[in-house]
């Protein structure tokens, strides 16, 4: 604006032209007043252009019988929509002309106040607070505006402080007043002071006023005192629909979902009518409590008013039918209202129900039919979007949605996106991809390192995922249960027994020690490093074990050959009625075939079925094939193979090949090994492992040549290794190793023990150890 400095003002010269407004305003206003006309003043016709309010709101002329309360009120419109359309610049040019004018005492206060407001809404509080500083009267209004100013601006300290100083300075608040310093109480989340206000309301005699009320039930509720707030609307004497709402919105924000649908029961039996606030209140309650009838009545009542079609009521509608499991409900709901509409809303809320109910093959297909009708996706769409393609494992999809999410340029503006891409790219096995987008993020929290973490943990990537771990606490993040549960789980199955007690210090440290993804873990590493003990330990001290606990313990116990334990405990978790999953009788299965018992093992399997109710996997069969192979009943291991309802994979045909490599039957194992290689041509152990069954029944020439068949085919085997942990650092060595820093130590110590071995009478076994002229 072209506006000269003032020194009294700050803003404008005495007589200036406002480019915006189009009009001269004089600078004795007294004399020459400027005239208005109501329709130039009409809000529809006021656009904003480039900054600028186009229209021809002002026309001057001098009027000397207009009166001065006019003018006001013509002015304090225009604040009014500089206020509703943040008009800073226009703001302060009527605030010049203020400045310069010479208004009565009461009307420049009243006018000031206005000012005032439109700066807070501008975010221009500082200008706000200035002026306020430097009004020489203030009324309740004033304060009133500092106060919600400072809540809409986010200084909530500062209203307070305003709220403070209106009472030392003599001011009664008004109701608007008492009701904004509730929303500071909120807002600072203290009950106490909350209760300090109702105290004042209760002395002031605002106790029947609908509005204070309102705000008071809605501040208890928010504050989690759903008691006190009950108590406020049972003492009203007088209600309206934001009470209704307020008590309603309150009891469903505090898990009480039922109280909430009774509520809005109540609510029209009293005769109000319920709005979209009230609908979309009790819909969320009724998703909450996944009741589909009370959910049809909620329904019931949208099409009585006829707000079907409404898109937020529609929205809240599909949401909790799917809350509620009703998939076919909020399909009906989507087809019959929203399949051609342009908002977002409504497809969000049906793509999150299909992710919601796993459907995830429906999510992909209903996306596509979004981008087709050119409805725009938003953050909500893509994490939604990614999550289906994680359950679905659709890498193909997620590079293409990935792709659209690069073009919106969603990634860069949403970490919650960014979480959910690298996430679907772990769900789908690329390590690589998670990385990449874990390196790219300018901004990470505790679900983007929880997530590289998960990723290289259930990658078998276990050494890069103590890397990461210890690079986020490095950085200073706080560790949840999630990061060290998989951080646990890379311990255990690198047997880091060190380290995993280190972890086990820390959860401590964080409080974490009592929960239940974390308990499980324990017990599964310390059982895994060889600390039985010390699992033991974990599980004594379990307060209420779920199935997974009792599982990691079972397993345990039959990794380190402790059957009749692990059988024991089996059935003391029976007893208590704790439902056994498929990875429980997996390891009931395990310690049978480790113990050889043969028959409770076959017991156990066919009770699955028809005990436990559940369906035996792959790994389950292969489980009684080595049950019955390492006892010799490899016929009838063979048998049951041909029997299975499923097709066999490598890993059944393997454990057949090991049982016969043990027993010497090479026929068999001639069998089992071309199944295996028929699907995994390269696998070097089936190789070795029919080799060795050659030689173990003399056949070395029969073993040679497979051997030599092996190293034709470009087959390498993958040479064991064992390792060990000293001072936190894991040392690695593999047979023949030369690459240790301190192999000559090494290699004088095991001599001196091969020596010592043999002095006590150990005999190597050298039947499957091919010469140099082999």
């Amino acid at each position: 604006m072209n506006c000269h400095s003032s020194a009294k003002c700050g803003f404008l010269e005495a007589n200036f032209c406002c480019p915006v407004f189009q009009c001269q305003f004089p600078a004795n206003p007294s004399s020459n007043r400027v005239v208005i006309s109501r329709s130039q003043l009409s809000l529809p016709n006021i656009k904003r252009n480039n900054g600028v309010v186009c229209s021809k709101m002002l026309e001057t002329s001098v009027s000397s019988e207009a009166s001065i309360k006019a003018q006001v009120q013509k002015l304090v419109d225009l604040l009014h929509v500089c206020a509703d359309e943040e008009l800073l610049d226009e703001s302060k040019a009527i605030h010049g002309y203020i400045l310069k004018s010479d208004f009565p005492d009461n009307n420049l206060l009243l006018l000031l106040n206005h000012v005032s407001h439109a700066y807070s809404k501008c975010s221009e509080f500082g200008s706000c607070q200035v002026l306020f500083d430097k009004m020489l009267q203030k009324n309740v209004f004033s304060w009133t505006v500092m106060i919600v100013g400072s809540i809409e601006n986010g200084l909530f300290y500062d209203g307070f402080k305003y709220f403070r100083e209106m009472l030392e300075y003599g001011m009664l608040p008004d109701g608007f007043a008492y009701s904004a310093a509730l929303r500071l109480c909120v807002a600072l989340g203290s009950l106490e002071l909350g209760k300090i206000v109702h105290a004042q309301i209760v002395v002031r005699g605002f106790t029947s006023n609908v509005i204070i009320n309102t705000s008071l039930l809605n501040m208890y509720a928010k504050l989690g005192n759903v008691e006190a707030s009950s108590q406020v609307f049972n003492s009203m004497s007088e209600r309206n629909a934001v009470s209704w709402n307020a008590i309603i919105s309150g009891l469903t924000a505090n898990g009480l979902h039922l109280e909430a649908f009774n509520r809005f029961y109540e609510m029209k039996d009293k005769g109000f009518s319920p709005d979209v606030y009230t609908l979309v209140g009790v819909m969320k309650a009724v998703g909450s409590l996944g009741d589909i009838g009370k959910g049809k009545v909620v329904h019931s009542c949208v099409s009585e008013l006829g707000m079907d079609s409404n898109v937020v009521v529609g929205t809240a509608l599909i949401d909790m039918y799917a809350e509620c499991g009703a998939l076919c409900e909020a399909k009906t709901v989507f087809y019959s209202n929203f399949s051609n509409c342009g908002v977002n809303m409504p497809w969000n809320a049906m793509i999150s129900g299909y992710t919601r109910c796993k459907c995830s093959q429906e999510t992909l297909q209903l996306y596509v039919n979004m981008c087709k009708k050119n409805v725009r996706s938003d953050i909500y769409t893509y994490c939604s979007m990614f999550d289906a393609i994680a359950e679905s494992k659709c890498s193909k999809f997620l590079m293409e949605v990935h792709a659209a999410v690069l073009k919106s340029e969603y990634d860069n503006i949403s970490l919650s996106v960014q979480n959910a891409i690298a996430d679907a790219y772990a769900k789908c096995g690329s390590l690589e991809g998670v990385r990449k987008i874990f390196d790219r993020m300018e901004q990470r929290d505790i679900v983007s390192w929880t997530t590289l973490v998960t990723a290289y943990s259930q990658g078998s990537q276990w050494e890069a995922a103590i890397v990461v771990f210890s690079q986020m606490r490095e950085e200073g993040f706080t560790v949840n249960q999630y990061t060290l549960a998989s951080t646990l789980v890379a311990c255990a199955s690198l047997c880091y027994l060190e380290y995993g007690r280190q972890l086990h210090g820390l959860l401590y440290k964080t409080g974490l020690q009592n929960e239940s993804c974390i308990e499980s873990a324990l017990v599964d590493m310390y059982a895994k490093c060889g600390s039985i003990t010390e699992a033991q330990k974990v599980f004594g001290c379990i307060s209420n074990a779920d199935a997974v606990s009792w599982t990691a313990m079972i397993s345990g116990y039959a990794q380190h050959g402790f059957v009749f334990c692990a059988l024991e405990l089996f059935k003391q978790m029976e007893q208590l009625g704790i439902k056994p999953t498929a990875v429980t009788l997996l390891s009931i299965l395990f310690a049978c075939s480790h113990g050889g018992l043969v028959k409770e093992g076959l017991h156990f399997f066919w009770s699955m079925g028809k005990r436990y109710n559940l369906v035996p996997e792959i790994q389950h069969y292969a489980c009684v094939v080595d049950l019955l192979g390492r006892v010799g009943l490899l016929s009838e291991a063979f048998e049951f193979i041909r029997k299975m309802p499923v097709e066999p994979d490598e890993m059944v045909w393997q454990s057949l090949l090991s049982a016969c490599r043990i027993h010497g039957d090479s026929e068999l194992g001639e069998i089992a090994a071309k199944k295996i290689l028929s699907v995994c041509p390269q696998y070097s152990a089936t190789y070795v492992l029919l080799s060795n069954t050659y030689m173990e029944t003399g056949n070395f020439r029969e073993g040679i040549d497979l051997r030599n068949v092996m190293k034709k085919q470009g087959v390498r085997k993958e040479p064991g290794f064992s390792w060990i942990m000293i001072n936190g650092k894991a040392h690695k060595f593999y047979a023949s190793d030369q690459e240790h820093p301190e192999k000559k130590d090494i290699y004088l110590m095991l001599e001196e023990l091969r020596v010592h071995m043999k002095a006590l009478g150990y005999t190597p076994d050298l039947r499957f150890v091919l010469t140099s002229g082999d």
